[in-house]
């Protein structure tokens, strides 16, 4: 594992101590996941972006429209209904 110094401004350090507190893990575990998040929000951004780089995204837009009018209201499933229709698979 690397180790990395930082300088950030003492206020950030202030807020990102307190919500790691909050979530009762350390200030570099907080650091850790939120740079980890970060970091896949950002592969997940350029992956999707290079899957529709070549679609249609008018046609798209449609077929997702469509497939919401075929949808119905309801009340969602609970865990025990969702284990029970997907046994093993979920």
């Amino acid at each position: 594992m690397a180790t990395l110094s930082v300088r950030i401004r003492n206020d950030l350090k202030e807020k990102a101590a307190d919500l790691a507190k909050r979530q009762g893990v350390s200030l570099n575990n907080f650091i850790n996941a939120t740079l980890a998040a970060t970091v896949a929000q950002a592969e997940t951004l350029a992956f999707f972006e290079d899957r529709l780089k070549d679609v249609d995204l008018v046609a798209l837009r449609q077929r997702v429209e469509d497939f919401m009018k075929r949808t119905e209201p309801g009340q969602e499933p609970s865990i025990e209904e969702l284990h029970k229709a997907m046994g093993d698979r979920f």
